[in-house]
């Protein structure tokens, strides 16, 4: 029989499909056996007519049927979960890989896909087994997935230095692949490095603008160098490629809400319900803005509508981020002992390192200090390679405690390790800030609470934010500009206006406001 086929990108994505009979290549199969065979043939034939030497063509001509896949069911399946990673929805991508995987047990890329899925999730553990099966079976794939697994593999395991290094070696061997475009992108704007960010995002547009990726991280750098505008720009120039970019309208409506538009951030979640993940975002952006705002009740209603839909999609560390979020809340605002407790059920859900770090940074406000370090201790020991956990949130947990027993300049100390990685992470800057109030140094803790705020656009429903305005208060204060530091407490005030009556917090803040007068 004569078979039409689609031939694919090494990564999965189509790049035609047909008889290929056009330019001399054809392919004919007398059974669906002998398919992948004829498309080594062809595939060979149609990489050397495009230019590529006769000497690579044979380097990296590993037959299909020992490195990709030897079924090509599995094959169609990975590629329409392909379709659907590329287009940002990766909870309806999961599913055809996971055939993939069924029919083809030894599919080492199906693998490095589910990964990948579960790690964007936050479902860590999960994850792992997938990435680990990846690495086991990447001798039987193809060189490009060999390199997208083994820099996925270290970048997802937290070996910083060796990921970047493992991206960017596959970057130069296939400089038309933006798979390492992505993923540097994504490390870079963690590190708040956004012009390392911006521009290897926008080459990644350019080789590839059916990618949604691209304009998403684009948008995310445009953001984290406050340029909201551009970020509104690419992220409409990516809905005109493709309207089925969805996730590109859950930017839209943060980019909205920290303009101030509160119409603008409705109209673009109205088009996020009929996606459940997006939807289980939609709710927990809510959470965050009532959070910041004081509104606790209103916060948790929230966070249990996004804790719903998690345990409906079986996503139990999720369910115990939300958890943690709820006691987040609380415990900011001066509600320690249903912090804990709230803590304490999340902790039962979680069971990877990540939410169950997240939950100790609660704890350690709530000041329980053996908890906290008993699950640090874990942490560390979990990920032992992981360069932000070893210089960011393990330090950042225990200098936590240290300014709990009144040990400011020991919290100095073992932050030092967070200074090369942490220009966009909150929670360091917002401890490293404190711990310099606390040494009685008002400018330095100024600092440290302004980048914070420089970060208003990057993250505009953090509730860390408004207790960096509060920080600021106190560092005015502690400097003896009575002036600076009733603007920025009448700035906090305001923005709390509309706070539960009677929270621990506010009552403390407006105490500390009329000492002023």
């Amino acid at each position: 029989m004569k078979l039409a086929v689609c031939l694919s990108s090494p990564l999965g994505l189509p790049l035609f499909c047909g008889n290929l009979v056009k330019g001399s290549i054809s392919l004919f199969s007398e059974s669906k056996d002998s398919v992948l065979k004829a498309l080594d043939s062809t595939a060979s034939q149609m990489r050397q007519k495009l230019g590529e030497s006769l000497a690579s063509v044979q380097k990296f001509a590993t037959p299909l049927q020992e490195a990709t896949t030897s079924s090509l069911e599995a094959l169609k399946s990975y590629t329409l979960g392909d379709q659907r990673h590329a287009a940002g929805d990766d909870l309806n991508a999961a599913p055809f890989y996971k055939r993939a995987i069924e029919l083809d047990p030894n599919f080492a890329m199906a693998y490095a896909r589910l990964a990948v899925v579960y790690s964007n999730f936050g479902q860590m553990n999960v994850s792992r087994g997938y990435l680990d099966k990846a690495f086991e079976l990447k001798d039987r794939a193809s060189e490009p997935e060999r390199l997208y697994i083994t820099a996925h593999y270290y970048a997802d395991t937290g070996q910083l230095e060796k990921g970047i290094a493992a991206y960017e070696l596959f970057k130069q061997t296939y400089p038309r692949d933006i798979t390492p475009d992505i993923n540097l992108a994504v490390t870079y704007y963690s590190l708040g490095e956004f012009d390392k960010t911006l521009a290897i995002s926008q080459e990644a547009i350019r080789v590839e603008p059916d990618e949604s990726r691209g304009y998403g991280n684009a948008a995310i750098a445009y953001l984290g160098q406050n340029r909201p505008e551009e970020a509104k720009a690419v992220l409409r120039a990516g809905l005109q490629r493709n309207p089925g970019f969805t996730f590109l309208h859950d930017l839209l409506a943060n980019v909205a809400y920290a303009q101030g538009d509160p119409a603008e951030m409705e109209k673009q979640e109205a088009l996020l319900h009929d996606q459940p993940d997006l939807e289980m975002n939609l709710n927990s952006r809510h959470g965050d803005i009532a959070a910041s705002h004081g509104q606790i009740q209103k916060a948790r209603e929230f966070y249990g509508k996004a804790r719903q839909i998690a345990h409906r999609l079986q996503l139990k560390d999720s369910e115990a981020v939300f958890l943690g979020s709820e006691a987040y809340a609380l415990v900011m605002f001066g509600d320690s002992k249903q912090a804990v407790e709230t803590c304490n059920v999340a902790l039962a859900l979680a069971p990877s390192y990540g939410a169950r770090g997240y939950v100790a940074q609660v704890l350690g406000f709530a000041g329980e200090n053996k908890k906290v370090l008993e699950l640090t201790a874990l942490e560390a020991r979990e990920r032992p390679d992981d360069t932000l956990i070893q210089a960011i949130y393990v330090p950042v947990k225990q200098a936590t405690v240290a300014l709990n027993t009144g040990e400011a300049k020991k919290a100095l100390e073992l932050m030092k390790p967070a200074l090369s990685y942490d220009k966009a992470t909150t929670i360091s800057l917002y401890i490293r800030g404190m711990a310099y109030l606390k040494a009685g140094q008002g400018a330095d803790a100024a600092g440290e609470f302004q980048k914070i705020l420089v970060l208003s656009n990057y993250a505009p429903t953090d509730i860390l934010l408004t207790f960096a305005r509060l920080g600021m208060a106190h560092a005015y204060a502690l400097q003896g500009d009575s002036a600076k530091a009733k603007s920025s407490y009448q700035d906090v005030l305001g923005y709390w206006k509309d706070a539960d009556p009677d929270l621990p917090t506010m009552k403390q803040i407006k105490a500390e406001y009329a000492k002023l007068q």
